[in-house]
């Protein structure tokens, strides 16, 4: 009985000892990973991204208040690896950008950038007041007592005045076309005045319906910091007859040359939309002046008939045919030199 628990004893110290010299084998990393990834262009501060190695991602956290269009990443890899992806600005909405590492054993690796805006969880627009309306070539309004127009403002939980990531929409509601007015004049303003109503903390205005956007209505979008979103209420864009500028001097050309004409200014920018004929009556005679491929909608040029008579005719009556409109009479005075 001796002999036997000696003998098991020595198994159970052998197979011990066996066990506490086993080797493990571990995996070797491929030196080819992304060690630092930092956006550097911020006044006086850096954001660092969250590498993640085991699913080979890079994720950058960016706060809606920095007002940030794009971010410029600085890149560190390991020692003897290298970044083979050109280091380039990154627009924020961007969901493809990657990066590719390769180890100096010949091996690579493939980084998928993530963009994470941290912003309100919605813009909540609201316009300021009633149906806002719109002409071309003017900022979006709201029609007052008298046709008198007063500017209307979208208003919404924006949280910075900084436009750098502000998009602005118009869309078709039959036609589904999209049109994207200028936004050099938009700006987005705290609303911290008494003289304005209290509908939310920002809004935005400043942005003008483009000369050529067909009448109808249109859903208004707007993107701001990582958001889109519709204007509860779609714009309704309308024509104005075409309008004169006054005339504060006489019209002077030579035959066969050109005599010019300014659209109105006030109360909005009117156009001049579709323009068939000029026409003058001068001693019984009618005289037609052919309208110039050189007119645009906010300046009409009109060419001055061969054979029409010199001289200072003081105030001539024209005729003008825009479109459906009905006829526009402008008395103009009008000199005709010699060549």
């Amino acid at each position: 009985m001796k002999n036997r628990y000696l003998f098991l004893l020595l198994l159970f110290i052998a197979i011990g000892f066996h066990s506490c010299t086993k080797t493990e084998h571990f995996e070797v990393i491929a030196p080819n990973r992304m060690i630092e990834y930092k956006v550097v262009n911020l006044q006086d501060t850096v954001i660092y991204g969250a590498i993640d190695n085991e699913n080979n991602t890079i994720t950058v956290y960016v706060p809606f208040y920095l007002g940030m269009a794009v971010i410029q990443p600085e890149i560190t890899v390991e020692t003897g690896a290298a970044l083979e992806t050109e280091v380039l600005p990154v627009e924020l909405d961007n969901t493809v950008q990657s990066y590719k590492v390769r180890g100096a054993d010949g091996s690579s690796r493939i980084y998928q950038l993530h963009i994470i805006q941290q912003n309100t969880p919605f813009l909540s627009l609201v316009w300021s007041t009633g149906q806002p309306t719109a002409a071309p070539g003017n900022q979006i309004v709201q029609m007052g007592p008298y046709d008198a127009p007063f500017f209307a403002s979208l208003y919404g939980d924006f949280q910075s005045t900084n436009t750098s990531t502000l998009t602005f929409a118009l869309i078709n509601k039959v036609t589904g076309d999209t049109i994207r007015p200028s936004l050099a004049t938009a700006e987005i303003m705290a609303n911290n005045s008494s003289s304005l109503p209290l509908i939310a903390d920002y809004l935005l205005n400043g942005i003008t319906v483009p000369d050529d956007v067909d009448s109808g209505y249109y859903d208004v979008e707007v993107g701001f910091l990582g958001h889109k979103e519709l204007a509860p209420a779609p714009l309704h864009v309308q024509y104005h007859a075409p309008i004169f500028a006054p005339l504060w001097s006489a019209k002077v050309a030579t035959p066969g040359g050109e005599i010019n004409f300014a659209a109105a200014t006030a109360p909005f920018q009117y156009l001049f939309i579709d323009p068939k004929s000029a026409t003058t009556i001068l001693d019984g005679k009618t005289f037609e002046f052919a309208i110039q491929s050189s007119s645009t909608k906010r300046n009409l040029v009109l060419k001055v008939p061969e054979d029409f008579p010199r001289g200072e005719h003081g105030v001539v009556p024209f005729t003008f045919q825009f479109g459906e409109w009905s006829v526009i009479e402008l008395n103009v005075p009008l000199t005709i030199n010699a060549r």
